[in-house]
């Protein structure tokens, strides 16, 4: 066995001040209970039989492996990650990745965004044990300051592994529904499609990725619901994602 390297990898697109989200996290995702799944039974021709259950309720903060305390990530490895701070953020992708002394990859925990006020989103992948985990957290909205009227367009990235995917999430307060899409391509891979209901200062719903059904969750952030963040599971956790993205 080789010896373990720690490395920081900053994917720098511009120099920005992080803003009022700075402070505690909005709700310490260690001691949120992960939504209840049923995972997706599979025909031979690959369509999917039953879909899985969506959870009553949304955590403000929430990882599908390893623990959230405000804004620090501890991987199932047990190495702890800062995410936010105070000062300048370099760009939208934060990567820290432990390798051996042949450079060989072992783990990769990414973080993103820079540019975002109250949310933060990521992912852990252990490349030789083919573990896939997603996260997110962020400075929680009041469920009494979320809009109850109108619509609006919240635009952002949801992440695999290290790589960003445009994503777009559409909104009826009124009628407490989202709709959101992460975009597919060639590097992040199958389209996210995902639908849901609102409620709680947060938001379940379905999930599809590749013929596959599987389940989101998130929550508003800001002062007045001014971003979201959440994260997508599926049986097959390749497939898994998380995201955040502003209001228009």
């Amino acid at each position: 066995m080789g010896i373990l390297k720690p490395g920081l990898l900053l994917t720098a697109f511009v120099l920005t001040a992080c803003g009022g989200g700075g402070g505690g996290g909005g709700g310490g995702g260690g001691d949120s209970t992960p939504p209840v799944t049923t995972a997706p039974v599979q025909t031979d021709n690959g369509n999917t039989v039953t879909a899985p259950e969506t959870p009553a309720t949304a955590p403000v903060s929430l990882t599908t492996g390893g623990t959230l305390s405000g804004w620090t990530y501890t991987t199932p490895e047990g190495r702890e990650y800062v995410m936010r701070g105070t000062g300048i953020s370099a760009g939208l992708v934060q990567t820290q990745r432990l390798t051996r002394d042949d450079r060989s990859a072992v783990s990769s925990t990414s973080w993103c965004c820079g540019r975002m006020s109250y949310t933060t989103f990521g992912t852990w992948t252990q490349f030789e044990k083919g573990q896939h985990d997603v996260f997110y957290t962020g400075d929680a909205t009041l469920a009494a300051n979320v809009p109850t009227q109108g619509t609006a367009t919240y635009v952002g990235h949801g992440m695999r592994e290290s790589t960003l995917s445009d994503a777009r999430f559409d909104i009826d307060f009124a009628a407490k529904t989202i709709n959101g899409t992460i975009t597919g391509n060639d590097t992040f891979g199958s389209e996210v499609a995902m639908q849901g209901n609102i409620a709680n200062g947060g938001f379940t719903g379905n999930a599809q990725s590749g013929g596959q059904a599987g389940t989101f969750t998130g929550h508003f952030n800001g002062p007045t619901a001014e971003e979201l963040g959440g994260l997508a599971q599926f049986a097959d956790t390749t497939k898994n994602a998380s995201f955040g993205a502003t209001r228009q």
